[in-house]
């Protein structure tokens, strides 16, 4: 239990040093002088493809929402963001991040699908849902 407890005290440090680090960035002062050897390493240098590969984790600009699907619906948007995947890469030869890209486009879209409906319509995809 207690490496638990200093596992989880390790990262929540480490978060908060890169939340400082990055504010530092943003503001022009890195200081760099850190007690906590730096998350980033070898692995995680920016490729040559765009200068957008070089923003935050997504977990630093993002509010996480979780959401409970069931199980084939799940699979299914697994399967969705595969393929789309698979398609923007072969395209554009860049990755489609899920948390970053696919996720967002994906509420966007059933957004604009819900817009407009009325009581009856909302009801008969909540029938279908149900099904």
């Amino acid at each position: 239990m207690s490496d638990e407890g200093s596992r989880a005290d390790r990262l929540r440090r480490r978060r908060e040093q890169q939340r400082d680090q990055q504010a530092d960035r943003s503001r022009g002062t890195d200081t760099g002088n850190s007690s906590e050897p730096s998350e980033r390493d070898e692995t995680d240098e920016p490729d040559e493809t765009s200068p957008e590969d070089e923003r935050t984790s997504v977990k630093d600009d993002r509010v996480g929402t979780y959401m409970y699907l069931p199980e084939d619906q799940r699979a299914e948007l697994d399967f969705a963001y595969k393929e789309l995947s698979l398609v923007y890469e072969r395209a554009f030869g860049e990755e489609l991040e899920k948390n970053r890209h696919f996720y967002p486009m994906l509420v966007e879209a059933g957004l604009e699908r819900l817009d407009g409906l009325d009581g009856d319509d909302l009801r008969d995809r909540l029938k279908q849902l149900e099904e």
